[in-house]
């Protein structure tokens, strides 16, 4: 497998092989029945020749957080990135290469491709600013589809821009998930997330229609507290006299919606906050530096409030009811 390496072209010499891990980026077939993917986000599109139209190319990513049963390269605190790409059958010519953007040198710790059916690279290139994954001299031709192509990265999902290598020098790019450096933290408190459960016609045009379901399902998947959607409503809905842990769930619940929100929509100008060892940091005593990653602090507040114990549970509600008001939510300008 690839590793951390120099600025310059490397030779990939010992491929990661996983056999049992199926061409796709759903499930793996190696992995359990009980298995349930809950990938960060995931797309598809596809790029044309914009000169003569001679290929069209399917991109796919997937990405995985580092908890997730069916990542297939997890690292604690960082981000799995799996690209495929295919030519379609009806292209005349093939492609030579796939480049994603990163943003600094030190922002992947790893980047390689796990060997299967498809087409392996020849070569990988790590540069300060991208990562190729290249094909030639045969390339990837009509009807043909790479391997899994990796990339893992603390840094969160966000619109890149990702370039092909056609044939013939017919090159083109597209958009494309990939590593960025996540935007600034933007928290919402119980009272936003409430109003817009209850379709506050004010705030509808924030997560409209499915996208809102989508955040809910999100902040259930990434939520050792709460089993179901329906669960995460009651929490966030409750009110009247309620018990410590009944007020820390529902700070909880707001949390998590800010935290989905970032993971699925990172591009939003409302509600995102961002896991992983370079996403939001917390300055718990006040003296302007972070003391701890938001990943670290949800954790935290989780395990409190699963403790039973009433006085942590009261920590776990004041932490989240901070964070949920930005309260020691450092900015780009703090960090």
């Amino acid at each position: 497998m690839s590793s951390n390496g120099e600025e310059a072209s490397m030779k990939f010499r010992t491929p990661f092989r996983i056999a049992a891990l199926a061409l796709t980026l759903a499930l793996p077939a190696a992995a359990q029945a009980d298995c349930i993917p809950d990938s960060v986000v995931s797309s598809q599109s596809t790029v044309t020749d914009p000169t003569f139209g001679a290929y069209t190319v399917e991109k796919t990513v997937t990405v995985y957080s580092a908890q997730n049963c069916a990542n297939p390269l997890p690292v604690a605190g960082q981000f799995t990135y799996v690209y495929t790409v295919k030519v379609l059958p009806d292209s005349t010519i093939g492609i030579l290469s796939l480049t994603i953007p990163i943003p600094s040198s030190g922002s992947v710790s790893q980047w390689t491709f796990i060997d299967g059916a498809g087409v392996n690279p020849t070569n990988i290139v790590k540069l300060a600013s991208s990562v190729t994954w290249d094909f030639a001299p045969v390339g990837i031709n009509p009807g043909e589809m790479s391997d899994q192509l990796v990339l893992v990265s603390p840094y969160a999902p966000g619109g890149n821009v990702a370039s092909v290598a056609g044939q013939f020098g017919l090159d083109a790019t597209g958009n494309c998930l990939g590593p960025v450096v996540a935007p600034e933290p933007i928290t919402c408190t119980i009272g936003f997330w409430k109003n817009r459960e209850e379709g506050k016609k004010g705030l509808l045009q924030y997560f409209p229609g499915t996208d809102w379901d989508a955040v809910k399902a999100e902040a259930v998947a990434i939520s050792s507290v709460f089993g179901s959607v329906a669960e995460l409503v009651d929490a966030l809905t409750s009110k009247g006299a309620r018990t410590v842990e009944e007020r820390a769930k529902q700070q909880l619940a707001a949390l998590l919606l800010d935290v989905a929100a970032g993971s699925l929509y990172p591009a939003n100008t409302k509600c995102r906050v961002f896991l992983g060892a370079n996403g939001t940091q917390i300055d718990l005593d006040g003296n302007g530096t972070a003391d701890i990653t938001l990943e670290a602090a949800l954790t935290q507040i989780e395990s409190d409030i699963l403790s039973g114990d009433p006085a942590l549970q009261q920590a776990a509600q004041e932490l989240a009811d901070d964070i949920n008001n930005g309260v020691g939510v450092l900015r780009d300008d703090d960090l």
